[in-house]
């Protein structure tokens, strides 16, 4: 809770202080700070995040929580890729002298599907950063869905084809099957 508050807050301050998405590098001290600060409060009003919990109970977990922690598991993990694709790819292009249409022409992966309805939710680098990771958290809720039905449906045919063992064995020939 604490490190989604710090996340949001710093989403906050980037858009106040209205830094575009090619200074995308100046975030990461604003993330840091606001989630060193927002981590502590939180913590401490809710407790401790670590709880010891028996076998029974984990394994009695319903089936729309494990696909809940699933597609949670794939939206962050989407957005974070993109955050640092974005940032390898934008850095490497500047280092290497690289047009801005270069980069924009790989960023364009992470502006699908919301970009293919509207133009405005192409990412562009003279959109600012909090618009830029709003488009993609938006964009990753859309691909996260798509892979949570993916995984499911890949998961249910793989529960039913289960291995049928056949019973064969050497069986011996009678006489009048010699020849």
């Amino acid at each position: 809770m604490g490190l989604a508050l710090g996340f949001v807050a710093s989403i906050v301050v980037v858009q106040f202080l209205d830094i575009k998405a090619y200074a995308a590098l100046l975030w990461l001290p604003i993330l840091v700070s606001c989630v060193w600060y927002a981590v502590p409060p939180v913590v401490s009003l809710l407790g401790s995040p670590l709880r010891v919990e028996s076998r029974s109970s984990s394994k009695s977990s319903s089936s729309y929580k494990r696909t809940l922690r699933l597609f949670l598991i794939f939206w962050v993990g989407l957005i974070l890729i993109a955050v640092i694709y974005g940032f390898f790819t934008g850095w490497l292009a500047f280092l290497l002298g690289a047009p801005r249409e270069d980069v924009a022409i790989t960023t364009d992966l992470w502006s699908i599907p919301l970009g293919l309805i509207n133009p405005e939710f192409f990412i562009r680098p003279e959109k600012g950063l909090a618009q830029v990771l709003c488009i993609v958290a938006a964009n990753s809720y859309f691909d996260a869905l798509a892979l949570t039905v993916v995984f499911k449906v890949v998961h249910g045919f793989l529960r039913r084809s289960r291995v049928t063992q056949l019973g064969i064995s050497d069986v011996a020939l009678d006489d009048d099957d010699e020849i």
